[in-house]
């Protein structure tokens, strides 16, 4: 191979390998999605950081989630169509300026975002599902949207039992 090709093999590596969602579900959902009958409605999004969420953020980040079940069709049209509350609790939360990201890279540490996702029924009141979703990015090519829309993919894969 060429010096060109290895140079883009490399650069196409990092590209993929430097973000990444997870998530680790500590309560599996109880009780099934059913198409047409499911819907969810986004309750509480909170902040328990220590250095704070930005507002903007928390709503870009309850944009894509309610986005991604919109076109799943699980998306409550009317607060009270819902039957399934989805609360999100943010744990922790770190964002590179945008010329830290650009100036230092890999280097000033990777941005990341961890939420506990909690469905409750909205009928009996319980807990039927809980997980822990983790977002992160080291490369210097993602913003803060492109984080929120990843973790809000993942909270959707969660909520919608892997599909």
């Amino acid at each position: 191979m060429t010096k060109p090709r290895y140079l883009l093999l490399l650069v196409a590596f990092l590209i993929l390998t430097g973000c990444a969602s997870s998530a680790v579900v500590q309560k599996p959902m109880t009780e099934p999605v059913i198409q047409g009958d499911t819907r969810y409605q986004i309750g509480n999004v909170i902040d328990r950081t220590e250095r704070g969420v930005p507002d903007h953020f928390l709503e870009a980040l309850k944009g894509y989630i309610n986005s991604e079940l919109r076109s799943r069709r699980l998306l409550a049209t009317e607060a009270r169509d819902g039957n399934r509350e989805v609360n999100i609790t943010v744990t922790y939360y770190r964002m590179r300026s945008g010329a830290n990201r650009l100036l230092w890279g890999a280097m000033a540490g990777k941005d990341g975002l961890r939420s506990t996702v909690t469905v409750v029924d909205r009928r009996t009141g319980q807990v039927i599902g809980e997980s822990e979703v983790d977002t992160y990015s080291v490369m210097a090519v993602t913003s803060e949207n492109d984080i929120a829309r990843m973790h809000g993919e993942e909270i959707a894969k969660f909520l919608t039992g892997g599909r």
